[in-house]
């Protein structure tokens, strides 16, 4: 009897469950995927800023003509460049808007594909390793870390060949 005790025991022990913990942003920080979605984004966000300015000049010397000629200007002109010069303006602003609108569409679905790759990989991890949990340690969600939690974070690293 004692012997199947220590036997149901041993085994239970064998099988306690295994927590792990890891850390995302050190990892996605280092993927060459995320390093050109980077580069990417600064390529579109260099071109994003020429096009505005571009708007931006032709607006200052839209500006500068209609100070120069203002006394030139019958009454019905002067209103006519002053809506003229406000749907410029207006025109900036809607493009500085949806430019950057576009930047953090452009920008989430680029990651997607690198966050699901990370995702499939800690999943691989955990299951290889037979952890029941795995943890993010930076989501802010975790309210205790005991010792006896593992760092994936290096297993992960490997398996993406970090």
């Amino acid at each position: 009897m004692a012997a199947l005790l220590g036997l149901v025991f041993s085994s239970a022990a064998a099988q306690a469950p295994k927590f792990g913990h890891v850390n995302v942003a050190d990892i996605v920080l280092l993927m060459p995927e995320y390093k050109n979605i980077s580069v990417e984004m600064e390529t579109e966000t260099t071109r994003l800023e020429g096009q505005l300015s571009a708007m931006q000049e032709e607006l200052q010397k839209f500006e500068l003509d209609f100070e120069n000629n203002f006394e030139s200007y019958s009454a019905v002109q002067r209103e006519a460049k002053q809506q003229e010069y406000a749907t410029m303006q207006q025109r900036i602003q809607e493009f500085f808007a949806g430019a950057q609108r576009g930047l953090q569409e452009k920008q989430q679905a680029l990651q997607v594909p690198v966050l699901e790759k990370l995702r499939a990989t800690i999943e691989e991890v955990g299951e290889e390793q037979d952890f029941l949990y795995i943890f993010e340690m930076n989501s802010g969600l975790t309210l205790f870390h005991s010792e006896k939690s593992q760092d994936v974070t290096p297993l992960v690293k490997a398996k993406l060949g970090l």
